[in-house]
């Protein structure tokens, strides 16, 4: 054995030694060196085998080892006599079982408008223009901002709602009109207002 030792190399016996010693190994050697990686790791393993053996003869002289695997058979037959047998009443009450509860359903409330419900954009409602910073409303021929513009319509200008609403451009679109002039306008720029009263 004497000569066998002679032949490894020094990186070999330094990884030898890390391990025996208990250190976590030298990061460099071990990524750069096989023999010292080898060795380390052959050292570790066994190290963990003879724990192994030692605390599988701690339990066997005690006699502790034979008794928990004859437990142990014992209630795996138990468990298999259970399963198998023509009694299905007692594996059935091993088994887990979920009762499963009823999802609540939500309760709608009605909406019932009053007369303090802010106004909305609808038919034959009215709106006021608002959001241009003070540049007219372009009005157009069609839904879209790609279609003629057929008159245009100051802010602050109020209008009644003729027809709508249509999406186009990604966009809500209403057809109004003010002064005898109509045309399409786009719902951002449409802010409802209750039906004004005439003196």
């Amino acid at each position: 054995m004497r000569q066998k030792q002679e032949r490894r190399s020094e990186m070999w016996w330094r990884g030898h030694n890390d391990a025996l010693a208990g250190d976590p190994p030298n990061e460099s050697y071990y990524h750069y060196y096989y023999d010292y990686k080898l060795a380390y790791n052959q050292t570790r393993r066994e190290q963990q085998r003879a724990r192994r053996r030692q605390r599988l003869q701690r339990l066997t002289r005690g006699g502790s080892l034979p008794l928990a695997l004859a437990l142990l058979a014992l209630l795996a037959g138990g468990l298999w006599y259970l399963v198998h047998s023509g009694d299905r009443s007692n594996a059935e009450a091993l088994a887990p079982t979920v009762t499963p509860r009823p999802t609540p359903r939500p309760t709608l409330t009605p909406f019932i408008p009053t007369a303090t419900s802010a106004p909305v954009l609808r038919v034959d409602g009215f709106a006021v223009v608002t959001g241009t910073d003070g540049v007219v409303l372009r009005a157009r021929a069609k839904p879209g901002t790609e279609s003629q513009i057929v008159t245009r319509f100051r802010e602050g200008e109020q209008v009644r709602i003729l027809e709508g609403p249509q999406s186009a451009d990604g966009m809500e679109w209403w057809r109004v009109e003010a002064a005898g002039q109509s045309g399409w306008a786009a719902a951002p720029f449409l802010q409802a207002i209750p039906t004004p009263t005439t003196p």
